[in-house]
């Protein structure tokens, strides 16, 4: 099975990328078609680590009103992703969704193959693999022809998933920001199976150069949240 790989990438598309460092998108946030709160995706900051330079990327979700009572949501993940590859060397996850509760930090030392959980577990792992959480940034830089074909690998919990991207384009979407005309990019095990938790992810990205992601939908459990853009700050 061909996987498309870092070396592969950083050829054809080097380091310049549609974001910048200050980047801050907006979203209005409803849970299951209920208002529920705002979401936010930020470039904070170019960092090193592992002697890599990154970008320290963070994404928020977090519930407000009566949806914040009947199921309180409050995530933070902290992503830092290879400048040139965009993929994650270092994820901390801070996540409160109802009475769920989950803090992980993850380093990766992709160079001798393996990653630290929690600054104590150790676990193998693959050199070219994705976070959930840095495909909404990895998916702006990239051919999305060129990404159709090729399975790509991501790193969830402590197992690996093989992934198809399924690709829907010249979708019209109107938000608070303008109107777009979108592809719909929609990551899906290569065996059909559902991931867990039943969760699945779209990811609509406008068809200029920024590629924003205009609307985002992530399935879970108990109901659907959606992301729509309201505001883009650079």
């Amino acid at each position: 099975m061909k996987l498309l790989t870092i070396s592969f990438l950083s050829t054809l598309y080097g380091t310049i990328t549609p974001f910048n460092v200050g980047e801050t998108l907006i979203y209005n946030a409803s849970f299951s078609g209920i208002p529920a709160g705002k979401g936010y995706l930020n470039v904070i900051k170019e960092d090193t680590i592992e002697n890599r330079i990154t970008f320290h990327i963070q994404f928020k979700a977090k519930t407000t009103g009566i949806t914040n009572y009947l199921f309180p949501i409050n995530n933070v993940i902290d992503i830092w992703l290879d400048k040139k590859s965009l993929l994650p060397i270092k994820i901390i996850e801070k996540i409160s969704e109802g009475e769920y509760r989950k803090n992980k930090e993850l380093i990766y030392f992709r160079n001798k193959g393996y990653a630290i959980i929690n600054n104590k577990d150790t676990i193998n792992i693959k050199s070219d693999f994705h976070s959930p959480y840095s495909l909404f940034y990895f998916f702006r830089n990239y051919n999305y022809n060129d990404l159709k074909n090729e399975p790509i690998v991501i790193f969830q919990g402590k197992s690996f998933e093989f992934l198809n991207i399924n690709i829907k384009n010249k979708i019209k979407i109107s938000s608070k920001t303008g109107n777009y005309i979108c592809t719909k990019v929609t990551p899906k095990r290569i065996n059909n199976k559902s991931f867990k938790n039943e969760s699945t992810m779209n990811i609509w990205f406008s068809n200029d150069y920024k590629k924003y992601p205009v609307q985002i939908w992530l399935k879970m459990k108990y109901g659907g949240l959606l992301l729509e853009l309201i505001e883009i700050i650079n």
